[in-house]
């Protein structure tokens, strides 16, 4: 239906909630065991990812009917390389990249109207030894990052919650009064082919700053090895993150750093 029709003012989900409501408990800190350590990288926090198919379906209804995500075949690929372990060990490592996943909602009105929202997209990738674990590992980081746009877990990609605090973490997404405030950074003034720069002053961003300046390891077999994240281009970053193949613990650390710079990236303004 036309949006002209539509009345945002009454808007609800399929569930019943309002779009200011949506965007609260989208962002919600969930139960402290929803958060772990990045395997390879303590400092950075990964985010069980059945909790926020447990969360939309309760913001947004069923999946299919109240929110759901589709991809073109087209859209998806797979590349296997055969790798040898610093053990002598031979594996096989399938690199699963999906190019453009889509998630809509559904909305209704007092009047009885039905609208689909415009479709969020997405790119995910993952790699693994067993290549139905390494596709359903894309389109879980996909579904990540196009509710990111939604604001999903926005004070963990913030800084503000992780694994560290999740048990002290204050209601509703506020920080305990203790809590350090951390700024968001400002708006990069360099070209959007490389990475934002940290925020300065009253808003210096520690976290950012460290993935910038962390350093690619030598051991990687890779030209910009030696180079900080923060001096090569967003489209090398994320290539780290989406589809470099992980066979040694340094690769799984530079993977995790570099994913955890792509989710700062791509968080909401």
């Amino acid at each position: 239906m036309s949006t002209e029709e539509f009345d945002f003012e009454t808007a609800k989900t399929v569930t019943g909630f309002t779009l200011p409501q949506v965007i609260a408990e989208l962002q919600k800190p969930l139960p402290a065991a929803a958060y772990k350590p990045v395997p390879g990288a303590s400092d950075l926090t990964d985010i069980d990812p059945a909790y926020l198919t447990e969360v939309a379906t309760q913001v947004f209804g069923p999946v299919g009917f109240g929110w759901w995500f589709d991809y073109q075949p087209a859209d998806l690929s797979v590349t296997v390389e055969a790798r040898t372990a610093k053990s002598g060990r031979e594996y096989t490592v399938y690199t699963a990249s999906l190019h453009k996943l889509i998630v809509r909602y559904r909305l209704l009105d007092a009047g009885g109207h039905t609208l689909i929202s415009e479709p969020i997209t997405a790119t995910g990738g993952n790699d693994n030894e067993v290549e139905s674990y390494a596709v359903r590992g894309a389109l879980t980081n996909a579904l990540g990052a196009a509710f990111a746009k939604l604001t999903w877990q926005l004070p963990v990609y913030k800084g503000q919650l992780s694994h560290r605090n999740a048990a002290t973490f204050g209601e509703n997404g506020k920080k305990p009064a203790t809590a350090k405030s951390v700024a968001a950074p400002t708006k990069s003034t360099v070209p959007e082919s490389t990475p934002p720069a940290a925020s300065n002053g009253n808003g210096h961003d520690a976290d950012l700053e460290a993935l910038l300046n962390y350093v690619i390891p030598p051991a990687i077999q890779s030209k910009h090895a030696g180079k900080k994240l923060g001096e090569v281009s967003a489209q090398v970053v994320e290539w780290y993150a989406t589809k470099m193949a992980v066979t040694t613990p340094e690769s799984q650390v530079l993977k995790d750093k570099a994913a955890a710079l792509l989710a700062r990236q791509l968080q909401p303004a």
